[in-house]
């Protein structure tokens, strides 16, 4: 095993040495910059301080000879040959992303519930989609209207998409999502949008509150904070009309794996059998913490839950530069 280190941020992770260096950088939750992973694009170039590494077959051609003379190396194509130190800009924000207009095709499609649908979208060929955990697409079909999903999968194989779709009663896409869709088909994604995304260097505990299919780009957030082995500590509320909401049973996985995360589900209109949590789920915040102050919050789902939400923790001590919340809902503004 190596040990590889960017000097730049400090952040060491270690690779076998059988996967491009880009490929387990990723894997391990690191933000290191690329565009097509095939060595045509060099957005991936990185300075290689110390070590040795190398590549199956002929130099890529997204970087010159004069570049590899002088120390630098396609992150996408090289593989370690030692312990490596590199150095590497990472992306921390959303300015650092392109976002890029792209074909897809969808992979699968499953019913994860009565009204909640998974999508997986593979982007094809040399093609991928850089974003960070928390982001959205817009998803487009000729016969309809752009909608925007956010990405429920942790950004570490960006090459498929997945999607947690629930169908609105009067919603025509959904509707199509839900019922018409098939597997193969094809579509375009643009993307990725949003200022909601994990703030991943900060030491604060994190309090996830998810309403509905707010669920999915939870999701994204707390599969990267596992894949980066984060130790802070993660509250996730989850919170439904009924038990059958809860349309997937990863909350409780990651809690029996992980002592760092916990999981409370609310339900706001249960049924007789429901033992747990019952009401608003950002009332079950509140009741649980009677000092936000120290903590970093997450909110996504319909607008009055975060609109309540934001207001309330205010009200119990949060600061409100540690709230965030999805791009389509109110905020502190008011405003959509």
């Amino acid at each position: 095993m190596f040990t590889i280190e960017n000097q730049a941020t400090g952040k060491i992770f270690r690779t076998d040495g059988d996967n491009a260096i880009l490929d387990d950088a990723l894997i391990h939750g690191l933000n290191f910059p690329y565009g097509c992973q095939k060595g045509f694009c060099g957005k991936c170039k990185a300075t290689i301080v110390e070590g040795e590494v190398g590549y199956e077959g002929d130099i890529p051609n997204g970087i010159t000879p004069e570049e590899v003379a002088d120390g630098m190396a396609l992150l996408c194509q090289c593989r370690a040959k030692s312990d490596v130190s590199l150095v590497v800009d990472e992306l921390d924000s959303v300015a650092d992303i392109e976002v890029r207009s792209l074909p897809c095709k969808v992979e699968s499609i499953k019913h994860l519930n009565h009204d909640v649908v998974q999508v997986f979208l593979k982007i094809p060929g040399a093609e991928s989609l850089q974003y960070l955990a928390g982001q959205y697409i817009d998803l487009v079909h000729p016969n309809f209207e752009p909608r925007a999903f956010s990405i429920a999968n942790a950004p570490t194989n960006s090459s498929l998409i997945e999607l947690h779709v629930r169908q609105i009663e009067d919603g025509k896409f959904t509707n199509f999502v839900f019922n018409e869709l098939r597997e193969k088909s094809l579509l375009r994604l643009e993307g990725p949008k949003g200022d909601f995304f994990f703030r991943e260097e900060s030491k604060k505990p994190v309090i996830l509150v998810a309403g509905g299919t707010g669920f999915g780009p939870v999701k994204s957030i707390i599969e990267h904070a596992i894949a980066t082995k984060l130790n802070r500590q993660i509250y996730l509320y989850w919170g439904v009309r009924d038990e059958v909401d809860l349309y997937m049973d990863l909350p409780q996985q990651w809690v029996n794996e992980h002592d760092n995360i916990h999981f409370v589900p609310v339900l706001s209109e249960p049924n007789e059998a429901w033992q747990g949590r019952t009401g608003f789920v950002h009332e079950s915040v509140l009741a649980d913490f009677d000092d936000l102050t120290g903590y970093e919050i997450y909110a996504c789902g319909p607008p009055a839950m975060v609109k309540s939400a934001a207001s309330t923790f205010v009200e119990q001590g949060m600061i409100k530069d540690n709230f965030f919340s999805d791009a389509f809902v109110f905020a502190f503004t008011g405003k959509k």
